[in-house]
């Protein structure tokens, strides 16, 4: 019974108040937004790096001064190797060809490159069994005196993974203060609200109403206004979301990152959306009783 006359009454108080709440529901709606961001953000790096890693590659950059038949000699050596699959020998022409069809409408970039500025390459990939073993592969390679230089997918991902490490305590503490900060804001909306009607609760008090009674529809205004400032939080990140995703489509350099994007399973934002609206129930519970004891 509590429920059914509450829950209406929290909804008319909220509307009544609809300033206050509105002003709450932003505050919150903006708080949650940015820490749902940062961790989007997090996912689709972690998300990113595995998909670049599942399919790994290497490219040997050969001396420039080396000879046919010793370009010959070391692919062979090359596709001997028990680790490697695919070997093949690239020209600077095709090199140049390739990086034409990634680069897609800024080619201008390299206008002024011609066939002699890149070297002559061994592309390969290596077994599934061996990837672990990678760097082992690279240092094989890079001792040898016909390679030049070893270029692979990890040596990128390392530099993010070392630098998402080294961010991911400060992310964490953001995130834990963003929702301290989310608690207060639901605490203080709820405080204000209760003041605003002290004299209904007095009222209600005087024809006996318990204080768990009167609790449950102010604890239901901080639920309503949690659950309002979550939808609002995922609204404004499918939109940044959604548009980000747009501005990577516009570009073939960027077009990579655009298809391996992903967003949250909508299974995690129910989940998500659920404590949001509980941790404003429990905000809501603490202000609620620290008033009414001062009362």
């Amino acid at each position: 019974m509590a429920l059914r006359y509450s829950l209406p009454r929290a909804v008319r108080n909220l509307a009544r108040n609809w300033r206050t709440t509105l002003n709450s529901v932003l505050i919150v709606g903006s708080s949650i937004a940015v820490l749902g961001m940062i961790v989007l953000l997090y996912v689709n790096v972690q998300h990113a790096s595995q998909v670049w890693l599942a399919d790994t590659s290497v490219s040997l950059f050969l001396d420039p001064g080396l000879s046919a038949p010793a370009k010959e000699a070391l692919l062979g050596k090359v596709r001997r190797h028990p680790m490697i699959q695919q070997a093949r020998l690239v020209s600077p022409t095709e090199g140049l060809e390739a990086l034409a069809r990634r680069l897609g409408t800024r080619q201008s970039l390299f206008e002024g490159a011609g066939r002699d500025d890149l070297p002559y390459t061994i592309d390969f990939e290596v077994y599934v069994d061996f990837r672990q073993r990678i760097d082992e592969l690279a240092r094989f390679f890079k001792a040898m005196p016909e390679v030049d230089d070893v270029v692979y997918a990890e040596q990128v991902l390392d530099k993010v993974q070392i630098f998402f490490s080294l961010t991911q305590s400060v992310g964490l503490f953001f995130i834990a203060l963003i929702l301290v900060s989310f608690c207060l804001i639901v605490a203080n909306a709820i405080k204000l609200s209760m003041h605003a009607r002290i004299e209904e609760v007095e009222i209600l008090t005087l024809i006996g109403a318990t204080r768990g009674f009167i609790r449950v529809g102010l604890v239901l205004e901080g639920m309503v206004i949690s659950l309002a400032g979550g939808l609002l939080a995922l609204g404004l990140i499918w939109g940044a979301y959604t548009l980000l995703l747009a501005g990577l489509a516009g570009d073939a350099l960027t077009r990579g990152l655009q298809e391996v994007a992903v967003f949250f399973p909508w299974a995690t934002v129910a989940y998500a959306l659920a404590v949001i609206v509980l941790l404003g129930g429990v905000a809501s519970h603490l202000s609620v009783t620290r008033v009414l004891r001062e009362l």
